[in-house]
């Protein structure tokens, strides 16, 4: 084999739509992934050209993980068969023959991130919800924990034992479902894992380093040279050379030693590298393009397409030269210290030659000194030594992208322990185009609109352009993902309109707060009241997202399958199919029609879901709010409602105590209060909540406090309902009118600066006339 300082462009696999996230080689030939949700098989013709071969279509979002089946491990994959993992959470077994999927393995809460086969036919996967799963017979056998953050990445070793690299920093060595070891020394995610042969494994990181280590966990040598995040790493079939893809736009060639060969410029961001078994090598790049790499020249590629991959490397640059063109580089190199010079980032990856050694880094318009710390071992940051003109705010001009330029690169944290999406602004721009461009790229709610607006004018300073927004969608009802705890949308009293429920727009349908950022922004009704005491209800009947709520339901159910503690709370395969299909689509039945034609075996269902543990309750909250607006179903659930107490002879009773034990979750409070406001409508209920009401607002009494606004608001709308059940269905019953007032009135004393105002002085109105009359 040639060196592979020789490597030149052989060919372009086109095809995909967006970025190629992953590339393997196989028997079946190369394989590629891509953000535009397919995976693709090439294989090599008999004249040397690799042509398309297969196009794999089922995963909901974009793909990136992949590992090849070899054929003797699965009965049912004689010729063998990929297994590709996405950011739908899901991973997918594919016949490769017939291109169809034959089996979806369901369990993790955040996108896969990693796969690999073992010998035993076993499937291994990674997600960014810091776990791995062992999967056999499109089961979910076993889950393994032990990293502090997500997992990025695993590398499956000779003996059957395998490796994980986390954005906690470390790489663990997994032997019989125990972390065996742990191997310490970088300092950022580690990204890729690659098999060394006869020397140990190569890690890949986002401090923008590689480290070859032996299979004990000593670290025997480290690549420096990548100027950005390094994605991915893959060893040649003769163990004597490395190739690194990263987000500078290169893949680096690598001696063992760490001599850096070759560096091979690409038109955007490199995500993934792998190496065919006689030598050349397979990049996957931003640009929807996968590229081949030779060093046979009877292989080249023609010179008008080594002409075009040249142009397009230019055309990249081209924003980069025309800035330096208008004298930015110059300006500060000119005004620099005698003696001292502007350097790349990389130097500070360095240690320095003696304490107090300097070193003048670009960053953004300035120039940034750094002295060497010896005693501590780092480079410690004196501050700025020379600024560009006309940034007196926010350094910017040249960051990057996935291989494009902006003027600022923002983290924007979405979710508890997911790493931070990358929200790209120029100066400029438009936020609410930018802002539309960040939610459709990362397939966010967009009742997040406003918010990422004003994030970005904030961090911005107003660099960018302030044209008034154009409101297509309304930032409470926006196709707001199925959220517990996102942006609000509780009715607001005086009004006979229901409004949307944001947990039923499109999208995901997954607990917690998804954004990390304020949501004070979102207009308010300003509604104002015609007439005290209010008389109508407040109540929540936008129907379900039904594929998003079956999809966590059915997660749930396997949840519950898994434990021995819990199994016989799970679904059976006839429940979790059309019985389940049946429930949701009568209960969307009973948002708009006041006979929905529930069965007997709907309310089995539902009385089943009812029992399932707290963390798992919140879904058939939701359910059961919708249950509770039809006539018979209220029938149903106050026939069963029993008492509010751990009793569960009482499913509805029982459902409610078990959801709001501490510790209450944000959940099961939104749910549980959206619940409460509908037992109000239909008379049957009606009894059990006059029963009960002192113990309902006893259990929900901490959402008064909460820090989730959303809850508070919940909260508030319970009370008001109550208040108007109390001048309404229940007017005689003076106890309960005292109840509610005297609540009402607590809240607003100890806790002001948390409540909605108007809701809690409108309930307290509301029942004060009543008693005055």
């Amino acid at each position: 084999m040639q060196s592979a300082e020789d490597l030149h462009l052989r060919a372009e696999l086109r095809g995909h739509e967006e970025d190629v996230r992953g590339v393997i080689t196989s028997p079946l030939g190369v394989i590629t992934a891509s953000r535009d949700k397919t995976v693709r098989v090439w294989k090599e013709s008999q004249d040397k050209q690799f042509l398309l071969d297969k196009s794999l279509v089922g995963h909901k979002s974009y793909v990136a993980p992949l590992a090849y089946i070899p054929g003797e491990l699965m009965s049912d994959l004689p010729h063998g068969g990929i297994v590709s993992g996405s950011r739908d959470n899901t991973l997918r077994v594919w016949n490769v023959q017939t291109a169809h999927t034959i089996k979806v393995l369901e369990g993790h809460e955040y996108q896969v991130t990693g796969v690999i086969v073992r010998p035993d036919g076993c499937i291994v996967s990674c997600a960014l919800d810091k776990s791995i799963r062992v999967w056999k017979d499109g089961k979910c056998i076993e889950t393994l924990q032990g990293h502090e953050g997500p997992v990025q990445c695993l590398l499956l070793l000779p003996n059957g034992d395998f490796l994980s690299g986390s954005n906690d920093t470390t790489i663990k060595l997994w032997s019989n479902s125990k972390c065996a070891h742990t191997f310490l020394g970088h300092t950022d995610t580690v990204r890729g894992l690659a098999l060394l042969n006869n020397i140990g494994v190569v890690s890949a990181s986002h401090d923008q380093t590689l480290r070859v280590w032996t299979v004990e966990g000593e670290c025997v040598a480290e690549l420096v040279g990548h100027t950005a995040l390094v994605y991915n790493v893959a060893c040649n079939y003769d163990g004597d050379l490395i190739a690194s893809a990263s987000e500078d736009n290169t893949v680096r060639t690598w001696r063992l030693d760490g001599q850096c060969l070759q560096t091979i410029e690409h038109p955007a961001c490199v995500w993934d590298v792998a190496w065919l078994p006689y030598g050349d090598l397979v990049t996957a790049c931003a640009d929807y393009t996968a590229r081949v790499f030779t060093a046979r020249p009877d292989l080249a590629a023609s010179a008008e397409a080594v002409a075009g991959f040249a142009a397009a490397v230019e055309a990249r640059k081209q924003p980069q030269q025309a800035q330096q063109a208008q004298g930015q580089d110059a300006s500060m190199a000119g005004q620099l210290p005698a003696g001292l010079k502007m350097e790349e980032a990389s130097v500070l990856l360095q240690p320095g030659k003696k304490d107090g050694d300097t070193k003048i880094v670009k960053d953004g318009g300035a120039g940034v000194a750094y002295s060497w710390d010896a005693a501590r071992g780092e480079w410690e940051k004196i501050g700025t030594v020379v600024g560009g003109p006309g940034d007196d705010t926010v350094a910017a001009g040249n960051q990057f992208h996935e291989g494009h330029q902006y003027d600022f690169v923002f983290d924007v944290d979405v979710a508890d322990g997911v790493p931070p999406l990358k929200l790209p602004v120029n100066k400029g721009d438009d936020p609410y185009i930018a802002a539309d461009k960040f939610i459709e790229r990362n397939e966010l709610p967009t009742s997040y609109r406003e918010q990422i607006v004003e994030f970005i004018l904030q961090k911005t300073d107003g660099a960018v352009s302030t044209s008034a927004p154009s409101y297509n969608a309304d930032p409470f009802t926006g196709g707001g993902a199925y959220v517990p705890g996102a942006a609000s949308n509780f009715p607001q009293p005086g009004t006979q309109q229901s409004y949307a429920d944001p947990f039923t727009g499109a999208g995901g349908y997954v607990p917690g707060t998804p954004m990390d950022i304020d949501n004070s922004s979102i207009p308010q009704s300003s509604t104002s009241f015609s007439h005290i005491p209010q008389s109508d209800f407040e109540l929540f009947g936008k129907a379900l997202n039904s594929q998003a709520v079956l999809k966590k339901l059915r997660k749930f159910s396997q949840t519950l399958a898994e434990s021995d503690t819990s199994r016989g709370l799970s679904l059976s395969q006839e429940q979790a199919g059309s019985r389940l299909d049946h429930l949701i689509a009568r209960s969307n039945a009973a948002a708009s029609s006041s006979s929905a034609g529930f069965t007997e075996a709907d309310y089995t269902l539902l009385n089943s879901l009812l029992q399932w543990p707290a963390p798992q309750l919140f879904p058939a909250y939701d359910i059961a709010r919708l249950v509770a607006l039809d006539a018979e179903g209220a029938q149903h659930l106050a026939t069963h409602a029993g008492t509010l107490t751990q009793d569960p002879s009482g499913v509805l009773g029982a459902a409610l105590f078990r959801g709001t034990e501490e510790p209450q979750l944000p959940a099961n409070q939104q749910t549980g209060l959206r619940l409460a406001c509908n037992l109000c409508k239909q008379p049957p209920l009606h009894q059990w909540l006059q029963t009960h009401n002192a113990a309902l607002m006893d259990r929900f009494a901490p959402c008064c406090s909460s820090t989730n606004k959303p809850v508070r608001l919940g909260f508030a709308t319970f009370m008001l309902n109550l208040a108007v059940f109390f001048s309404t269905a229940a007017k005689s019953d003076t106890e309960g009118q005292a109840q509610v007032c005297t609540r009402c009135l607590y809240a607003l004393t100890y806790f002001p600066c948390f409540l909605p105002l108007s809701l809690f002085s409108h309930s307290v109105m509301s029942v004060a006339c009543l008693r005055n009359r």
